[in-house]
């Protein structure tokens, strides 16, 4: 369960609050209040934070650029991936990325 301060208190003792975090690997809440405002986390967990944002945009990027090319195919259904993507306004490298791992997806399903 995540320690949870006022923020008088994160500032009057931040530099212990952060000593605290990265000892024990745990978050504190700053509330504004009575209501939650900021967390501090080590910065282990903010670069797997940033890591999974990064991977969720992608998977969603990802996910557009699929309904992009269903939405191609549907009206030119004897389009190859390829084609469809190029027809949908897809760079050339964005198209090789995007095969490459509609490929290894379909490797990696058992």
């Amino acid at each position: 369960m995540p320690r949870v301060v006022s923020s008088s208190e994160a500032q009057n003792n931040f530099g212990a609050m952060l000593q605290w975090t990265e000892e024990q690997g745990e978050e504190i809440v700053v509330e504004r209040r009575g209501r939650p405002a900021a967390v501090i986390i080590s910065y282990d967990e903010y670069t797997e934070v940033v890591r999974l944002r990064q991977e969720e945009r992608k998977r969603q990027a990802l996910t557009a650029i699929r309904q992009a090319r269903a939405n191609v195919r549907a009206a030119n259904q004897d389009l190859s991936d390829e084609e469809a993507y190029r027809l949908a306004g897809f760079s050339q490298e964005v198209i090789r990325e995007t095969l490459a791992t509609d490929e290894q997806l379909k490797a990696d399903k058992p």
